[in-house]
């Protein structure tokens, strides 16, 4: 949890459930999620699997003012962050890529194994 102060001595508690904006889209073959990150310091920009759950992990770098401002209101999580993603159980986690685009969006692809309808059988008969 962060406590943050504004100029008129207001209490503000940021928790550590950030709703971080992201979109995901799904086919039968994969899974692809679009995530805007301005402001990232891309060499903090990490990516891992744990407990079948997509980690990115990031730090949002803050702009340098002038030291006689005093933030008035400051929602763009300047910190450390760690978003969870649930994975579909079927993903090829060891096939997944990414990307951070030129405009900081980043896109992550998750490959999903075909579950199919019908299985065949080969039945052997002696003789």
């Amino acid at each position: 949890m962060v406590v943050k102060y504004n100029l008129f001595g207001i209490k503000k508690i940021m928790t550590d459930k950030i709703d971080i904006p992201y979109d995901i889209y799904e086919s039968p073959n994969e899974v692809v999620i679009v995530m805007p990150l301005w402001w990232v310091k891309k060499e903090s920009l990490e990516l891992k699997i744990q407990d079948y759950r997509l980690v990115i992990h990031w730090l949002r770098e803050k702009i340098t003012l002038r030291d006689d401002f005093i933030p008035l209101k400051e929602d763009c999580y300047w910190w450390e962050i760690n978003l969870l993603i649930d994975l579909p159980p079927q993903s090829y986690f060891d096939r997944i890529h990414s990307k951070l685009t030129s405009d900081s969006i980043l896109q992550v692809v998750v490959p999903k194994a075909i579950v199919p309808d019908q299985i065949d059988l080969e039945i052997e008969y002696n003789g």
